[in-house]
C-alpha cells in the first residue's frame, strides 16, 4: 500500500481518482480546506500551494505525489498576473517539496502538445511538466485532451451549449483536430502508473485512438441528447465571440472559458494509445462516453465551487522577469538598489544588515512605506523571500510576503507578492498603488536584463 498525496484532490479528476484508489492505497488529499463531509478513508490536509513551507509539510512521508493542479481561477480579491506564471510558481513549490521529502515518483496530468500553434494554456501545461522534471524526482507525465465524464466542466459546457442553442454557428476553430478521453480511463491510467517501473521518467499520451474535430463533438453530443440542431460554418477565426457565447450559454465563468477557448485553435495530434496503456482504455468512441456520462448523471449540472480566499481583501501579484544567469540574491539586491533610481529624489531604501531588515520610504517622510524582513528558507539558492512586517502601506504585520525566485535551472524568473492586505481604501489602492506596482515590475524587468548583461 503506497502513501500517495494528491494535489488538486477536490477537482473533477481528483475526486474520481480518490474513489478508485482509497481502498488500495493510503491517500492524503491536499486542498485549501477540508470538504464538509470528508471520507473517513482519506486523510485531508489543508495545504496552501502558494507557500513553499506549507507544501513541504504536506508531502512529508509521501512516496508518490500526484499533481492535478491548473490555476485558471483567481485566489485573491485582486490578482495581477496570469495563470501560466501562477502555474509555474505552484509547480516549483510542489517540485521542490517532493525533492526535500524524498518522494519516489511524481505523476502529472497535463495536456496533449499540439502540432504547430500552441496556446498559452497548453504551453503552460508543458512548462509545468518541465518544472516537475527539473526536480530530479522520477516523473510520469500523462498528457490528455478533453476529459469527459459526469461533473466534468468539458461535458457540462457541451451539454449546456447543445441544449440551449437550437442554431449554432461554427467558427473555423471547430475544424481543429482534437482528442477526447473518458474519466474512468484517465484515472485507470494514473492508477496503473503508481510505482510502476515501466512508467517512470516517461511521457505518455492518454488517448483512445479516435480522430475528432470540435464540429463532430458538437454534432455527436446533439445526437446522443436526441436534439436536432442547425449548425452552419462561418469564416471567422477569432475566438472572442466564441468566449462570449460559451460563457453565456455554457454555464461557466470567463476565467475558465477564456484559456480553454484559445486552445481550440490548436490541432491536437491524432494518435493511437501507446503500448503501456492500450489494454487499459475501454471507451474508444465519443458517443459511448456521452451515453455513460448521462447514465450516471441524471441531476442538474453542478455549480463550480468558488476558490476559497484566506483573506477577502488580499492581493496577489506574479510577474515574469527576464531569465538571468545570476542568482536570486543578486536579483533581490539589484531591485533594492534600482528602486530609488526609478523614483529619484522620491524613494529611499535603507538596508539594516544586523537585523536583515529593509525599509522602503519616501525621502521627505520619516515613517517607512514598507518594512521587509528577510527570511532564510529551504530554497535559498533559487528564492529570496521577505515578509512584509510593517509600514504605512500595509494593513497587517503578519500577512504578506515578497519573493524573487528562479525556476527550472534558471529558465524562468518570477517576482511575486502574496497575501498582501493594503491599508489604502480598496478602490484607491486598485487605481493607484496596484497600477504603480505593475509599472514598477515591468520597468525592473527591463533594467534586470541590462544589468545582467553588464555583469557577465
Amino acid at each position: 500500500m503506497a502513501k500517495i498525496a494528491i494535489a488538486g484532490a477536490s477537482g473533477f479528476v481528483g475526486k474520481n481518482l480518490i474513489s478508485l484508489l482509497k481502498s488500495t492505497h493510503s491517500i492524503r488529499a491536499l486542498g485549501r480546506s477540508k470538504p464538509s463531509s470528508p471520507d473517513a478513508n482519506v486523510e485531508w490536509k489543508e495545504t496552501e500551494l502558494f507557500s513553499a513551507s506549507s507544501t513541504i509539510e504536506a508531502l512529508k512521508g509521501v512516496e508518490v505525489a500526484i499533481y492535478l493542479v491548473h490555476s485558471m481561477m483567481p485566489s485573491s480579491k485582486l490578482f495581477q498576473g496570469n495563470f501560466h506564471d501562477t502555474d509555474l510558481l505552484l509547480a516549483d513549490n510542489f517540485a521542490n517539496a517532493c525533492k526535500v521529502n524524498g518522494v519516489q515518483q511524481i505523476i502529472y496530468l497535463g495536456g496533449l502538445v499540439p502540432e504547430g500553434y500552441i496556446s498559452p494554456h497548453l504551453q503552460s501545461r508543458k512548462e509545468v511538466e518541465s518544472v516537475l522534471q527539473s526536480s530530479g524526482v522520477p516523473v510520469t507525465a500523462l498528457r490528455a485532451g478533453m476529459i469527459v465524464g459526469p461533473g466534468g466542466s468539458s461535458f457540462e459546457i457541451l451539454r449546456s451549449l447543445v441544449r440551449k442553442l437550437p442554431v449554432m454557428v461554427l467558427p473555423k476553430w471547430t475544424q481543429s483536430d482534437t482528442q477526447a478521453i473518458f474519466i474512468d480511463d484517465v484515472v485507470s491510467v494514473i492508477s496503473e502508473s503508481i510505482q510502476n517501473q515501466n512508467f517512470l521518467n516517461k511521457t505518455i499520451d492518454v488517448v483512445n485512438g479516435e480522430n475528432l474535430t470540435y464540429e463532430e463533438i458538437l454534432k455527436r453530443t446533439a445526437g446522443v441528447l436526441r436534439l436536432k440542431r442547425l449548425m452552419f460554418p462561418v469564416p471567422i477565426a477569432s475566438t472572442g465571440f466564441s468566449k462570449l457565447w460559451v460563457q453565456i450559454f455554457g454555464n461557466s465563468t470567463y476565467e475558465l472559458v477564456s484559456p480553454l477557448i484559445d486552445s481550440l485553435l490548436c490541432d491536437l495530434p491524432q494518435l493511437q494509445p501507446p503500448a503501456e496503456i492500450a489494454s487499459i482504455i475501454r471507451y474508444r468512441k465519443f458517443e459511448g462516453m456521452i451515453e455513460e456520462t448521462l447514465k450516471r448523471d441524471q441531476g442538474a449540472p453542478p455549480q463550480r465551487p468558488k476558490r476559497r480566499m484566506i483573506h477577502q481583501d488580499s492581493v496577489r501579484s506574479i510577474q515574469r522577469l527576464p531569465a538571468v544567469p545570476q542568482n536570486c540574491h543578486w536579483i533581490a539586491m539589484e531591485y533594492m538598489k534600482w528602486l530609488p533610481t526609478f523614483f529619484p529624489a522620491l524613494i529611499k531604501v535603507n538596508t539594516f544588515s544586523e537585523t536583515q531588515r529593509i525599509e522602503i520610504a519616501l525621502t521627505f517622510f520619516r515613517k517607512p512605506l514598507l518594512i521587509l524582513q528577510y527570511v532564510q528558507g529551504a530554497l535559498a539558492e533559487s528564492r529570496e523571500k521577505f515578509h512584509i512586517v510593517g509600514g504605512l502601506l500595509t494593513k497587517t504585520t503578519t500577512t504578506g510576503w515578497l519573493e524573487f525566485r528562479q525556476i527550472d535551472h534558471k529558465k524562468y524568473t518570477l517576482a511575486a507578492i502574496h497575501e498582501f492586505i493594503p491599508r489604502l481604501p480598496w478602490m484607491i489602492y486598485v487605481w493607484t498603488q496596484a497600477q504603480l506596482h505593475r509599472l514598477v515590475m515591468r520597468a525592473f524587468g527591463s533594467y534586470l536584463k541590462r544589468a545582467s548583461e553588464k555583469n557577465k
